[in-house]
């Protein structure tokens, strides 16, 4: 990866941040805009009724400050791979990343469900692994096929999903069947 192709996906990162938490906020300050469009709160007010929406939603500007850094973390490790580290290391094994209050449990049946939209093109049914370039990855952030997703090919596919992956050796990817030994 490039460092103009670096540059603009960390850009594509803020901008989706930004989106997230304008959705987030979308549904408190918009009758706030409401009251203001139809003259029934002055701008003061409006300012005033915003900053406490703002204030009330820290926890979830919060929540997609650390889906960003994570996302540039991802993206961070994208771009650092050498072609000899992908040859040595040529696919991921998903995996939980970290500790949650209650963890999802259904990144089974999104793997199934990636494999089967993208044809298991690289990427194992036994086994959460796929090679690094397999569409599987960007099938697991889509948003058309999974409604949480970010739309991300890389780690976190999903808001709070807390997977990640790992990398996978040559030797192990060639037991798997997705290189040759």
């Amino acid at each position: 990866m490039t460092d103009k192709e670096l540059s603009e996906k960390l850009h594509e990162i803020a901008r989706a941040g930004a989106i997230a938490a304008a959705r987030h906020l979308a549904p408190e300050l918009q009758p706030i805009i409401d009251d203001f469009n139809a003259g029934k709160a002055n701008l003061a007010e409006i300012r005033e009724r915003a900053a406490a929406v703002f204030a009330a939603s820290e926890a979830r500007l919060d929540f997609v400050m650390k889906t960003q850094r994570r996302m540039a973390q991802s993206l961070g490790q994208l771009a650092a791979q050498t072609p000899g580290q992908v040859r040595r290391y040529p696919a991921w094994r998903l995996v939980r990343g970290g500790t949650r209050r209650e963890p999802r449990n259904d990144w089974e049946a999104r793997w199934l469900a990636a494999g089967n939209a993208t044809g298991w093109q690289g990427a194992c049914k036994d086994d959460l692994v796929a090679l690094k370039d397999s569409p599987i990855w960007g099938a697991l952030g889509d948003p058309s096929i999974f409604r949480d997703a970010i739309g991300n090919s890389f780690p976190p596919f999903a808001f709070g999903s807390g997977m990640t992956w790992q990398r996978v050796s040559r030797d192990e990817a060639a037991e798997l069947g997705l290189v040759d030994g």
